[in-house]
């Protein structure tokens, strides 16, 4: 008897365990992107492109390795190498122009900026992924809310309908239709349970989490709410121009490509040589030596042409590139402001004029239909009038939140 006692303990325990394990937690939206920041792979791999970066500038201005060289000469025929008559020792080392170090410098300098403001690029984009799967989540299970409630009022009218019809009041045609609704609610409900689980993966995606994440890790305490916000076009492009860090990438690769340009012309300037060398000879140690030698660009019209000609359509071509990236922002900053303003102006009609409507239609209609005014497809078109009002009005404050986050991605703001 105490064993199974001990036994039943131990099975409770493990039960609650696993129940615990087993409760997701409540997860802001503000938490949600510290998450997805901490796990994304592609921020990782944003981060270590900066490192990458920060590696190649200390190459990049690094002087080439000294050679150190040990030279037997006039050693006879037939005899070890300990039989030399002279043997040199050198250290030697070559260097470019020095102009060029600081100018090789200044450009991988450039190009370390460019990567920081490609991670944040990449930060945003993230961000705005975050902040559409949050609130695609928050949309789903506010729709499956509605469905759930069509559902239970649908079962409701059902078993009125089966009622009516058993005593003599209401017909067949209405039993069937509303036995049909019932079905189609049932159904309805069952899929917007399937969106929500396809919604809740798609932010698990995002936040970093694989395979082996659980269906449902959290439940998002933030809720779907409209946000009364005004923006102009001119103050959006101000302060994309300020902060974008697309274009600062597309302004610091004309930068970059400026210097290329001027490192490509001082590729005709000389490259030095120096060395000084020990000598032993027949026996006798006092003997040393250096050399100076600079490089001649004997061939500037074939590899130094080709250089400077090479770094002046990069200059011209990272010129366009900026022209077309201010462009394209400004494109999409006037395009994500109308999205923001058309799903603005949704969501105060909803709030304004067609909810209310659609609930006096539903309350009188429903009053109606229990009073015998109306038939049940009367009553039954009030209803499909509210759920998709109800629907629409979600779909339209999702587009508004996402609207919002597309807008400040693109400006380039958190």
């Amino acid at each position: 008897m105490k064993l199974i006692f001990a036994l039943f303990i131990l099975i409770f325990s493990v039960s609650i365990l696993d129940g615990q394990q087993g409760m997701s937690k409540e997860l802001t939206l503000n938490e949600a992107i510290e998450i997805g920041l901490k796990n994304n792979p592609e921020i990782k791999s944003s981060l270590e492109k900066i490192n990458a970066a920060g590696g190649r500038f200390w190459s990049g201005i690094s002087l080439p390795s000294p050679e150190l060289s040990v030279r037997y000469e006039w050693t006879p025929k037939d005899k070890s190498l300990r039989s030399f008559s002279e043997r040199t020792q050198e250290v030697n080392q070559s260097f470019e122009f020095p102009t060029n170090y600081f100018l090789r410098g200044s450009k991988l300098s450039t190009e370390k900026e460019i990567t920081e403001n490609e991670f944040r690029l990449t930060e945003l984009n993230i961000i705005a992924q975050i902040k559409s799967a949050y609130f695609n989540v928050l949309a789903k299970e506010n729709q499956l809310k509605i469905a759930e409630e069509n559902l239970a009022i649908a079962e409701d009218f059902f078993k009125k309908a089966e009622i009516r019809y058993n005593v003599g009041e209401g017909t067949n045609l209405e039993k069937l239709t509303a036995k049909v609704q019932f079905t189609e609610a049932k159904n309805n409900a069952e899929v917007q349970k399937n969106l929500v689980k396809t919604a809740y993966a798609e932010l698990n995606y995002v936040l970093g989490y694989g395979k082996e994440a659980k269906e449902k890790l959290f439940v998002l305490s933030d809720s779907l709410t409209y946000h009364s916000k005004e923006y102009t076009l001119e103050g959006l492009v101000n302060d994309a121009e300020k902060v974008n860090p697309q274009l600062k990438v597309s302004e610091l690769k004309v930068s970059s490509s400026s210097v290329s340009k001027t490192l490509a012309w001082s590729s005709l300037l000389p490259n030095f040589n120096l060395a000084y060398f020990k000598q032993t000879r027949d026996g006798d140690n006092g003997f040393y030596g250096a050399s100076f030698g600079i490089s001649v660009p004997l061939w500037f019209m074939f590899d130094q042409r080709g250089q400077i000609q090479e770094a002046t359509a990069n200059v011209s071509i990272a010129e366009s590139e900026l022209q077309f990236t201010k462009n394209s922002v400004y494109l999409r900053i006037k395009n994500a402001l109308t999205e923001f303003q058309n799903a603005d102006r949704q969501v105060q009609l909803y709030v304004k004029d067609i909810l209310p409507q659609a609930d006096e239609v539903y309350r009188t209609a429903s009053k109606s239909y229990d009073a015998g005014e109306i038939t049940y497809l009367e009553f039954l078109q009030a209803k499909q009038t509210l759920i998709n009002s109800r629907n629409n009005y979600i779909n339209a404050l999702l587009a508004h939140n996402v609207a919002i986050a597309t807008l400040e991605q693109t400006v380039g703001n958190r």
